[in-house]
């Protein structure tokens, strides 16, 4: 009665305030059904930029109460700086409760800290997957405007894909939040719940992919740079795509430091670049089936024979085979690869009979593999080489 004015204020001041729970995402799963990309109940803590009082502060406190290395705290004080004010910032995930339960006790020091407990993105055979799957990882500026400002996508551990499948199929992945009803003091407090709609979790997504398989081709190239691609004769699955050196996907859904990418970044192995989809090559001998079909469409005799002495010579220049094969047909030249049978026989018949038949094997073809960004290279004819050099071929 006394202070009438002053407890009326404060009771104005709770609120009742109606919070997103972020959907768990749907599986990625391979043709046997094991799960490639996965969901792990997790403990974790976040920062909303706008509610901090004493950024420096509060930081500091955190990398304290979670032992951060001086690595891990200026990491966190660089995603503090890049995001958008309103945009959640991760600090930390996959916390045991010890150190999910040291900063929930101090939270009324550490305005815009929100610890939680949720659901994390999690790929069991780590890189094997990397460029195929994809990532995930809190919302951008322009993915937030995109998508007409969904109060979703500021929702703390909310993860949307970035990359790959999980960017390709993000609708289907994401399923439908649920929602808390809490009551809140002025400051952002929680005082009480009050009631919680449960999420529905994302439609899974089952692969042609045989994620042993995947798995092997990956750890059989190790640190070498090259892709695997293994394709079902029978039906056109693709059974596994691999590229490596690969980065871990659940390094970037974590939040990828700077110095590891800074060390992807200046990998001469180019783990960043899917060479299964998206690099170019020169195709070498893999060119010669077509050869060989380009001379038979064209009345060519399989039983016509060339010499290699070594190699060919066109104009001033002498281009080596690896072997003196002398006589060959076309079944021996196939049988060892020779070099010069086949420039001889595609000299005298003219490449740009080979082209079409290079088109009709799928070469320079976008195949809307989805979630690659395939890239598809050149196969040269005479309007090419005009439109390109602007000369006769």
């Amino acid at each position: 009665v006394a202070e009438n004015a002053k407890y009326e204020m404060e009771a104005e001041s709770n609120r009742v305030n109606l919070s997103p729970i972020p959907p768990r995402r749907g599986l990625i799963l391979d043709r046997k059904g094991l799960p490639l990309a996965a969901n792990k109940a997790d403990f974790r803590v976040d920062i909303i930029p706008q509610r901090l009082t004493d950024e420096e502060g509060e930081v500091n406190a955190l990398a304290q109460l979670l032992k951060f290395t001086p690595d891990q705290t200026q990491d966190l004080r660089d995603r503090l700086s890049q995001a958008a004010r309103f945009q959640p910032v991760q600090v930390a995930d996959g916390l045991d409760y010890e150190s999910f339960a040291a900063v929930s006790v101090r939270l009324p020091d550490l305005p815009g800290v929100i610890p939680q407990r949720g659901f994390s993105r999690y790929y069991p055979t780590g890189p094997s997957v990397g460029h195929l799957i994809g990532y995930v990882g809190a919302a951008t500026k322009e993915e937030y405007d995109k998508e007409n400002k969904n109060p979703l996508l500021l929702a703390p551990g909310f993860k949307l894909g970035k990359d790959g499948l999980e960017k390709q199929f993000e609708q289907e992945l994401r399923g439908i939040p649920g929602a808390r009803r809490v009551e809140v003091t002025a400051s952002g407090r929680i005082v009480r719940d009050l009631d919680t709609r449960e999420d529905v979790q994302g439609q899974s997504i089952k692969l042609t992919i045989d994620g042993g398989l995947q798995d092997f081709a990956s750890r059989r190239i190790g640190l070498q740079s090259a892709a695997v691609v293994v394709i079902d004769c029978h039906d056109g699955g693709i059974l596994a795509m691999t590229s490596m050196p690969c980065f871990d996907p659940n390094t970037f859904a974590n939040g990828i430091g700077r110095i590891e990418w800074k060390m992807l970044n200046d990998d001469d192995h180019i783990p960043l670049l899917n060479k299964a989809v998206r690099g170019l090559y020169p195709p070498g001998s893999t060119v010669k089936p077509m050869e060989t079909l380009a001379l038979q469409h064209l009345g060519g005799s399989p039983d016509e024979k060339v010499n290699c002495p070594g190699g060919y010579q066109l104009g001033s220049r002498f281009f080596r085979c690896d072997a003196r094969h002398g006589l060959l047909d076309m079944r021996g030249a196939i049988e060892h690869s020779c070099n010069t049978y086949f420039w001889t026989m595609v000299h005298r018949v003219g490449y740009e009979h080979v082209a079409p038949i290079a088109r009709q094997f799928g070469l320079q073809q976008d195949f809307g593999l989805p979630g690659t960004g395939q890239r598809y290279g050149t196969i040269p004819d005479p309007d090419w080489k005009m439109r390109r050099y602007h000369q006769e071929w």
